[in-house]
């Protein structure tokens, strides 16, 4: 009798190490899986994050970028919007017309209005007095509150009504427009001569 006892014993210790054995095997492979599930998650996230990543066109040589880099002032990095420039650069040393809309003579509203449609898809009325009304909540005299994009406008002459000119700020005190007599050019608004003549800023790009 004690020794069938025993035997039950015996075979009812190794049944159980059988089981938690198996137990053991079963918690491992789910350990297993679970990180195989995580490790895949996390690569197709990353290559989700790659597919959607938006490459910036390039618009400008690294010549150009040099060029507009020491026309401004600033480190080559600083040239950000690329299809900005390339617009200046396209237009660059075009003479002053008044009345003109060509690469044979162009007058200032005429550039601004073709840069901000070419760059920004934005419709600008075509003389400087119409843009100056666009919007005239958007105005602001401070000039350390100029970003690149907006818009400056100009009183040259005594006589003139209001303003009679108009550029586009660009970084470091430089703005572009097509100034008489030199034609579209990239000028120092802290000069004398346009500090004299300068009336305000407007912001019409409000997600600058």
């Amino acid at each position: 009798m004690k020794l069938k006892l025993s035997f039950f014993l015996i075979i009812a210790l190794l049944a159980g190490c059988a089981n938690k054995t198996a137990v053991a095997g079963q918690g491992e492979y789910y350990r297993q899986e679970i990180e195989k599930s995580k490790r895949l998650a996390a690569e197709k996230e990353a290559q989700d994050k790659k597919q959607i990543t938006i490459v910036e066109p390039s618009y400008l040589t690294e010549e150009q970028r040099l060029d507009f880099s020491k026309l401004l002032g600033i480190p080559y990095e600083d040239i950000k919007n690329e299809k900005l420039y390339a617009n200046i650069d396209d237009w660059m040393d075009t003479p002053y017309l008044w009345g003109g809309t060509t690469k044979n003579g162009v007058d200032c509203s005429a550039y601004v209005q073709d840069i901000y449609q070419k760059v920004y898809g934005f419709e600008l009325p075509r003389t400087s007095i119409e843009q100056f009304n666009y919007d005239i909540k958007a105005h602001f005299s401070g000039q350390k509150f100029l970003q690149q994009g907006d818009l400056l406008f100009f009183r040259l002459r005594d006589e003139d009504r209001v303003v009679s000119h108009v550029g586009i700020y660009l970084q470091n005190g430089k703005f572009t427009g097509s100034n008489s007599p030199k034609g579209v050019q990239i000028a120092d608004l802290n000069s004398k001569y346009w500090q004299d003549r300068f009336v305000s800023g407007a912001r019409l790009l409000k997600n600058l």
